[in-house]
This record gives structure tokens, C-alpha cells and sequence, in this order.
């Protein structure tokens, strides 16, 4: 098999690392396919400093090839390429590894999102600096003349900062329908597929996300891209940012 056919299997299972490592060993390669070679494999590892840190270099290619390769300020570009991450997994069948990812997405997002309503959120949480859950600072929250936080105090929340009190805050919010059905559905994937993972004993397909949680994986997906662009992040499924860099990998090929 030849290289540019191995390259090509690589790139549509979004293997960046392998391909790299293949394209390196090529005769006089292009610097800008090495260049986007090693910039998705950090994309893949969830490392945005590469990219951030050669954004003369990405610019460059922008204005040659006509294309865009970042949308996002590094805070956001990390949750836009965590969800692109999430897509990968499901392009590749793995659906487990999906599941078991969606966790700290869900929180991330919840978050920016009640930060829309309580721009001052972090000065209400205690930050654990460990492994341990932050916490509410009840307190301060007391003393709060933010109609939401008010709202969420009255009805004496767990004092641990998690998703679901982030969705009882979310619930006092003025969100759309759609985003506040997203909300809900999000964090109904979070609790009822957390059991089923912990205590693993068959196959856990879509037909068994579906029968478990009533939905489809591109129903979980699409509701955590509703959430990512309510919050201000810069997000396309069409064509999917891995594909769009893809094409342009083999045109320079």
C-alpha cells in the first residue's frame, strides 16, 4: 500500500499521530502538511497551546490556502475542540468512550452559561484546589442581591458545586426553550448512563443508549453544540472541523 493511501486512512480516522510519524518519513515533505499534521495530533492529546502558540504560522496558512483554522479565544477554542473530540469518538464507534467524556463538557458549559446571568459566579463558589468538588459559599450567596442567586439560595442547594446545582440555577435563568430543554437533557445523559458504566456487564451500543436514556448520540451531541454556541463559542458540525482541516491536508498532499 502506498503512503498517500495509508495517509488517507489515517486522516479519516483522525489518527494525526500515525500519520505524522508516516509523512515525516516522506521525501521532501511540505512544511505546512507537517505543520497541520502536528497541530491536529495536539488537537487530539486536548492541547490547544500548540496552536495558540504558532498563530503567525496558522495565520500564514490561512491567508495562503484561503481557509479558517481557529474561530475561538483559547478558552473557548479548549471546549470547541473538546466537542469536536467528543464527534471524533463517535465517527469511530466509540460510544463508551463518548459517555465517559461528557461529564466535565456538561459542567464547562453549564457554567458559562449561568455566567451570562451571574457574571460574578466564581466570586460565590470556594475553589477546593484539589481533587474534591468546589463548593457554594453559602454565606456570600446569602448576602447576594442577584435575583438568581437568591432564587437558589432559598431553596438550600447541596453546598458542593456540580452540574445538577448549576442546572437549579439554570432553571431561574431566562433561557429559550431550546437551550433549556438541552440543559435538561444533558444532565438527564449525565445521571441515567453513570450506573450503567459503572457497573458494565454487556454491550453498550446506541440501542442501549437509546433504550436507557431515550435518545441517540447525535441528540446528546447536537444539544451539547446548542449549549456551546448559547454560550458565545464558535462551533460548525458542517463540514466538521476535523474533516475541513482533512480536505486541506490532502490537497497539499
Amino acid at each position: 500500500m502506498k503512503h498517500r493511501e495509508i495517509l488517507d486512512i489515517l486522516l479519516d480516522v483522525y489518527s494525526y499521530s500515525h500519520a505524522l510519524t508516516i509523512a515525516e518519513q516522506l521525501d521532501n515533505s511540505n512544511s505546512d502538511l507537517l505543520f497541520l499534521l502536528k497541530m491536529m495530533s495536539e488537537r487530539r492529546e486536548l492541547n490547544l497551546d500548540y496552536s495558540f502558540q504558532h498563530q503567525n504560522r496558522i495565520e500564514k496558512i490561512e491567508a495562503s490556502y484561503h481557509v479558517k483554522l481557529l474561530s475561538n479565544n483559547i478558552e473557548e477554542e479548549r471546549l470547541a475542540n473538546y466537542l469536536m473530540d467528543l464527534e471524533a469518538k463517535l465517527a469511530n464507534d466509540q460510544l463508551i468512550d463518548f459517555v465517559r467524556a461528557v461529564s466535565p463538557i456538561i459542567y464547562r458549559l453549564f457554567y458559562r452559561l449561568a455566567q451570562q446571568f451571574v457574571p460574578d459566579l466564581s466570586d460565590y463558589i470556594h475553589n477546593s484546589k484539589d481533587y474534591h468538588y468546589d463548593s457554594w459559599d453559602i454565606e456570600k450567596m446569602s448576602q447576594s442581591s442577584n435575583p438568581y442567586i437568591k432564587k437558589l439560595i432559598y431553596k438550600r442547594i447541596d453546598s458542593k458545586v456540580k452540574s445538577q446545582s448549576l442546572l437549579e440555577l439554570l432553571q431561574y435563568c431566562q433561557l429559550s426553550d431550546e437551550v433549556q430543554a438541552s440543559v435538561k437533557e444533558l444532565r438527564r445523559l449525565e445521571k441515567t448512563v453513570r450506573n450503567p458504566l459503572a457497573h458494565l456487564i454487556k454491550p453498550f451500543d446506541e440501542e442501549e443508549l437509546a433504550a436507557t436514556t431515550g435518545f441517540s448520540s447525535q441528540d446528546f451531541m447536537s444539544a451539547l453544540i446548542v449549549l456551546a454556541q448559547e454560550t458565545g463559542i464558535n462551533y460548525s458540525r458542517q463540514p466538521f472541523y476535523y474533516d475541513y482541516v482533512n480536505q486541506l491536508i490532502k490537497t497539499i498532499l
